[in-house]
């Protein structure tokens, strides 16, 4: 039998193991019915599930621009930072990312080549202008 009154209970984490014990740590200020470890652990098993669906978002359409793929490594990035997605995955995803944006670019040359528009400067590129 426990020796923990019921009253005191109330302030205890309601995480329940599979040998059916009670987590006996006070709760964590940040969560209403777990203590820190378990809502830790809580919140990051369902970070990949809302990362999934975020970075799905800028994903989603026909056309990929510069500006969703850099709104996604934006959402990624803290994701790596605070350890919510594996090292190796980051990495694939990095290569992924960078063979896409490169991907966009000469995508951009072939359209604009493609129906005689002017050429866009870019970065670090000067332009030779010409006169008629």
């Amino acid at each position: 039998m426990s020796s923990i009154r019921p009253q005191d209970r109330a302030f205890l984490c309601t995480f329940t193991f599979a040998d059916g014990r009670r987590c006996r740590t006070p709760l964590s200020s940040l969560h209403p019915r777990l203590c820190f470890d378990h809502a830790r652990k809580e919140a990051q098993a369902h970070t990949p599930d809302q990362l999934r669906r975020d970075l799905s978002f800028f994903f989603s359409g026909e056309y990929v621009s510069a500006c969703n793929l850099g709104a996604a490594i934006v959402d990624l990035v803290p994701a790596v930072a605070h350890g919510r997605i594996k090292p190796k995955t980051a990495s694939a995803l990095a290569h992924l990312s960078r063979t896409l944006m490169q991907t966009i670019q000469v995508s951009q040359d072939g359209f604009i080549r493609t129906f005689s528009a002017p050429r866009l400067p870019r970065p670090g590129r000067h332009l030779k202008i010409l006169a008629k």
